[in-house]
């Protein structure tokens, strides 16, 4: 008896390893107040560090965590996590509304932004590679089912909570793929899940095989504004060290620009 609880304790162990899950903690008290002050925290994970370190605690992180960074292997070319925090001050006052009173900044707001599908098209990132903005996605917008190729109105009404979507996206540099999003949501935090459920081709060259690229973003209300957390897990074709660093630097910008078009869109 006791030996098959070592086995199991030991077998534990080892999926644990093999799925690259080290330190599940949320974020402290100190970082939490230093992506206040500064705005943004980025993390880069590599196969030697796979600590956690910027997600705040809340209903929806640990499946989060489970969902972007519970395969990280050797074959995992990008894994980053980045903390944002604006104020709902900001907000108001970025907002493209003349009447700045009307600007909601609720986590409902919220929830509608993330689901707007097609307000992703014409999406801007910034090219390290051209040193400008440039248009992200040429083409956004939900479709049925994953076998479907015809748009259909983005999901607005009602708490995101639960649901699944299925999009279409023309990207700047892997082309046409289709994908899959999972939201949850309570009264002060939406969750957001996205994986690639075809491949994702650089030039003719398959890059991303399905379900190999993932981001999650997590919003969390704290009262005056919001913690928004954003992570990225991306196994792509190794291609030399020079198209693997314009590669991360690429996928790191995707990040950035996620952050800047939810807090454009209140």
């Amino acid at each position: 008896m006791k030996l098959l609880k070592t086995e199991k304790i030991f077998t534990s162990l080892l999926v644990l390893f093999v799925l690259g899950i080290q330190n599940v903690s949320a974020a402290d008290a100190a970082t939490l107040a230093k992506a206040k002050e500064s705005g943004r925290l980025f993390h880069r994970l590599t196969a030697e560090d796979k600590t956690l370190t910027l997600i705040p605690d809340s209903s929806f992180a640990e499946a989060t965590k489970k969902f972007a960074f519970g395969e990280i292997t050797d074959k995992t070319g990008f894994a980053a996590e980045c903390l944002y925090y604006v104020s709902k001050a900001d907000l108001v006052a970025k907002s493209k509304k003349e009447d700045k009173a009307s600007v909601d900044t609720s986590v409902s707001a919220v929830s509608k932004i993330v689901r707007s599908i097609s307000k992703m098209k014409g999406m801007q990132y910034y090219s390290n590679t051209r040193k400008r903005y440039e248009t992200l996605y040429t083409e956004s917008y939900r479709i049925e089912n994953p076998n479907s190729v015809q748009p259909v109105a983005d999901s607005l009404e009602g708490s995101s909570d639960g649901k699944t979507m299925y999009l279409y996206q023309n990207e700047h540099t892997f082309g046409k793929a289709y994908y899959q999003v999972q939201y949850h949501e309570n009264k002060n935090v939406v969750a957001m899940h996205l994986k690639n459920t075809s491949p994702m081709y650089y030039g003719i060259v398959k890059a991303v095989d399905p379900d190999r690229c993932r981001i999650v973003a997590n919003i969390i209300d704290d009262g005056n504004g919001y913690y928004i957390y954003l992570g990225m897990s991306v196994d792509f074709m190794q291609l030399g060290s020079a198209m693997d660093n314009k590669m991360n630097k690429s996928f790191q910008a995707r990040l950035d620009a996620l952050y800047n078009w939810i807090t454009l869109q209140f």
